[in-house]
């Protein structure tokens, strides 16, 4: 390819009280964009507070009724959000892994499994961050870069 443009940059920080949720973050694909490149991480990945961990533990054995069970099994306990992308309103892919760092390519032809192949189309664009689970203050930071022949 030949030139590239940061097409997004965003930073921020998700709480608990986002937990299972989502999180949508439009961005503009110009004209002649013929691939994304996405660096996506966050972290921490794992809640490193032994008591804080222990307790999401019992609170969910609770929730789904789940019989005595020694919390210290279920460790580490680990924060979750994966991203997906919208292509002008339309379902583009999700990359819905355990990773907390990323690089996702968006393309006509190799792209990163889980999201599908076709040409980029200019336009108004969303990646959503899938939160599964956060038990703890975690930040993101997303860089897209758009690369023109």
């Amino acid at each position: 390819m030949g030139i590239t443009m940061n097409i997004l940059s965003k930073a921020g920080t998700i709480t608990p009280e986002q937990d299972k949720t989502n999180i949508s973050l439009d961005f503009n694909v110009p004209e002649g964009v013929k691939r994304l490149k996405v660096e996506y991480s966050y972290s921490p990945k794992e809640i490193c507070d032994r008591s804080t961990a222990n307790a999401l533990i019992v609170s969910a054995m609770k929730k789904y009724d789940i019989g005595f069970a020694n919390p210290e099994a279920f460790l580490p306990v680990k924060n979750l959000i994966t991203p997906s992308f919208d292509e002008c309103g339309e379902y583009r892919g999700a990359c819905h892994r355990q990773a907390n760092r990323q690089t996702i390519i968006i393309s006509d032809s190799d792209s990163t499994p889980g999201i599908i192949n076709r040409p980029l189309k200019a336009g108004n664009w969303d990646i959503v961050l899938n939160i599964h689970f956060v038990g703890c203050s975690v930040d993101y930071s997303i860089e897209i870069y758009g690369e023109v022949e």
